[in-house]
């Protein structure tokens, strides 16, 4: 009982459970204390001098701007709430103009034609299709579709987002690539209705477009209620550098990817990173793909990369098949500002293509610079943004798909299998 008494004494217990004083543990421990000794000391009790004050500022590197939201009196810092929250739009005045985009060929010309029939006659609108297709409705629509405007492609290509309300795109995910490849700034909201192979990106069924298109055009102010959801999908600008000077004309909108690569060579592909002048990494392989959260649904998950709600601030580093069992996919914050060079040392030039198309070869020496865009692309869902995005998922990659577990007892069911959206016949 000798040593569990001291035992107790030395966890600052008594046998009885109550809690001994700090000053008599450290007295036992000491032989005792008297009025000098240092448990009675009271110089070196706390004295309580007041929380000091601090501020959060937000900063780029360069520039800093006091931001106090987070900051709870100025003393210790509070999130209230998420940092990403759902939108939704409202229209302050109705929509007047429609941009109605389509794949290419002439399949899509009778869905086109119902479309823009009901736009017109029923929403009031005015219909503006790209000039390669006002050529192909005047040839098998002319008098049906005579209300159809098209615009001018040198003078109005870049304009378009002063006129045009919002988009409507006939197809699948090439359609809305597509799309914002034609607004190299603001974009327009856009609603997509899936007639395509694919269509991960695409949530709305061609059979309900007037429901949609009447949901979308009625969700005027002053009735935010009855507005509709949208996802803000973050683009990525790029601008490409020739030994160090920046090329006129050669900045891109990207939704999905910038993908470089070692294309036809057969030596591999290196590429120096660096981010805001800093060298992070040097990558030795096949190639590389910065990709968005959209575009994380497409070469980047081919390539091994994490699949990533629309709406994380986030930008994937993805290597494609690098030389090295250590160099993993990664998620840097929607901030940085990325340089992607080919050293002058490098065996090979690179080659970069931008979403799939506009393909340019890199030399030693050249570079390009990828940073998020301050111009995102509205996209309207059909129910909201996460709804949508589980829905594509299993739709389009067949996530999370396998059967149910046979129970230990009969329960006259059958095995089915589990789909994410919780119901069988969503979108089969």
């Amino acid at each position: 009982r000798g040593g569990e008494s001291r035992r107790a004494r030395c966890r600052g217990l008594s046998l009885n459970g109550e809690s001994n004083n700090l000053n008599g543990v450290e007295e036992d421990a000491k032989g005792g204390g008297g009025e000098g000794g240092r448990a009675e000391d009271a110089s070196r009790r706390l004295t309580k001098r007041g929380k000091s004050k601090f501020q959060l500022c937000r900063t780029d590197g360069f520039t800093c701007e006091t931001e106090s939201q987070h900051v709870e009196g100025d003393t210790y810092v509070r999130f209230d709430g998420p940092s990403t929250q759902n939108h939704m739009l409202v229209w302050k005045t109705c929509p007047k103009t429609v941009l109605v985009l389509k794949k290419p060929g002439t399949n899509l010309l009778p869905h086109l034609r119902e479309v823009s029939k009901y736009l017109w006659h029923e929403l009031g609108m005015q219909v503006v299709v790209e000039p390669a297709v006002d050529v192909e409705v005047g040839t098998y629509f002319s008098k049906d579709l005579d209300f159809v405007k098209t615009f001018d492609a040198k003078k109005d290509a870049k304009k378009l987002h002063e006129f045009v309300d919002f988009i409507v795109c006939l197809g699948g995910d090439g359609v809305v690539l597509h799309a914002s490849n034609m607004f190299p700034k603001a974009m327009p909201p856009l609603i997509s209705f899936n007639l395509g192979s694919l269509g991960f990106l695409t949530n709305h069924r061609h059979e309900d477009h007037k429901m949609d298109l009447q949901n979308m055009c009625n969700s005027c102010y002053p009735t935010p209620l009855s507005g509709v959801f949208v996802t803000l999908r973050m683009r990525l600008e790029v601008q490409m550098f020739r030994q160090g000077v920046a090329v006129p004309g050669k900045t891109v909108q990207v939704l999905n990817e910038v993908c470089l690569d070692r294309g036809s060579n057969s030596h591999l592909c290196m590429i120096e990173c660096y981010e805001r002048n800093r060298l992070i990494t040097k990558v030795q392989g096949d190639g590389l793909l910065i990709s968005t959260p959209t575009g994380s649904t497409a070469y980047s998950v081919s390539a091994g990369g994490s699949i990533v709600h629309p709406s994380v601030p986030a930008i994937l580093f993805t290597p494609i098949c690098p030389h090295s069992l250590s160099f993993r996919p990664v998620l840097l914050p929607d901030s940085a500002e990325l340089e992607l060079k080919v050293p002058r040392s490098a065996r090979g030039t690179a080659w970069v293509s931008f979403d799939g198309k506009k393909r340019e070869e890199l030399l030693q020496g050249d570079s390009i610079k990828v940073r998020m865009s301050e111009y995102p692309m509205p996209s309207i869902n059909k129910t909201d943004e996460t709804d949508d995005w589980f829905k594509s998922l299993v739709r389009c990659l067949r996530w999370n798909e396998r059967l149910d577990q046979v129970p230990f007892e009969d329960t006259g069911s059958n095995n089915r299998r589990l789909f994410a959206s919780g119901r069988d016949d969503d979108w089969m």
